[in-house]
């Protein structure tokens, strides 16, 4: 398969660790050029890929089949549908925008274009073989905790829309894509704490299994605590994110050849903007009951 031709929008953090690294190595894609906000970062980042800098956002548009997103969620959902509008793939970040709204106007604009969304989690072998699982497991409840100290000291803290919505934006979207993904889609969910401090989400799905999530990002000393567990009938169905491989080249290829497959058949991935919009929905339930 010709490599498709990918174009990165940012040049943060994310970018550099992980969105630049994997395209570029292919050999189902190649990294077309890096277009940011700040310039001096995305020159660095291309040329330390071996990447054209682009100016004009547009002039990336023109050069590459599918574009990257690794920018806040306001700028994205923006960018994402300039992107849309121009016949170009997305690889969207999570999650797709600040406010549901936008989320469901980006999902209009890319209706014609294949589509998918970076939930690393989600191309993880060992995280794909919990759920494998969990399809074959009645489950009566689940709980769930995500633990970190990232809104204590760290690159988050400099990024104004972590910062304002806090937990629930940066790590929620993965606990509620996975409890959704492993249980059946959640229907309700109720929200009690801060997102700014602990956070606590009991979810009802559909056939009647309750999950509970936890969520903080200012435990300190925790690094990042991330378990789930399923209880049924048969028994419990453990993901304990500290006893599995960390995220590693076997994600990003799996992830990457996924994209490239959906760039060349015209249709998105299964996990796509559709995705990220059912996801953005169970963030704006939450944000209204807090």
């Amino acid at each position: 398969m010709r490599p498709v031709a990918v174009g990165l929008a940012g040049a943060g953090l994310w970018a550099g660790a992980f969105h630049a690294p994997m395209l570029a190595q292919g050999p189902e894609t190649r990294l077309a050029g890096v277009w940011a906000r700040r310039p001096e970062a995305g020159r660095a980042l291309a040329s330390r890929f071996g990447a054209p800098y682009y100016e004009d956002y547009r002039d990336l548009l023109d050069r590459c089949e599918a574009v990257a997103f690794a920018v806040p969620p306001d700028a994205q959902a923006e960018l994402a549908a300039e992107a849309a509008r121009a016949g170009r793939a997305l690889l969207l970040d999570k999650p797709l925008a600040l406010d549901l709204a936008a989320a469901e106007e980006l999902a209009r604009v890319a209706s014609g274009v294949p589509t998918q969304l970076v939930m690393t989690n989600r191309y993880r072998p060992a995280v794909r073989e919990f759920l494998r699982q969990a399809r074959d497991l009645p489950v009566l409840g689940a709980r769930a905790s995500q633990l970190t100290g990232e809104f204590l000291e760290g690159p988050f803290l400099d990024q104004p829309w972590r910062v304002k919505h806090g937990v629930l934006f940066n790590t929620g979207p993965h606990g509620l894509d996975l409890l959704d993904a492993a249980i059946g889609p959640i229907k309700e969910i109720r929200a009690a704490g801060d997102p700014h401090g602990f956070l606590a989400l009991t979810c009802r799905h559909e056939g009647g299994a309750v999950s509970q999530l936890s969520l903080c990002g200012k435990v300190p000393g925790v690094g990042r605590r991330t378990v789930y567990e399923l209880y049924g009938p048969r028994g419990e169905l453990v993901l304990d994110f500290a006893r599995i491989p960390p995220d590693s080249e076997p994600t990003r290829a799996a992830l990457r050849a996924e994209f490239a497959a959906a760039v060349r058949a015209g249709r998105s991935h299964a996990i796509d903007v559709h995705r990220g919009v059912h996801l953005q929905r169970r963030l704006e339930q939450v944000w209204r009951d807090l």
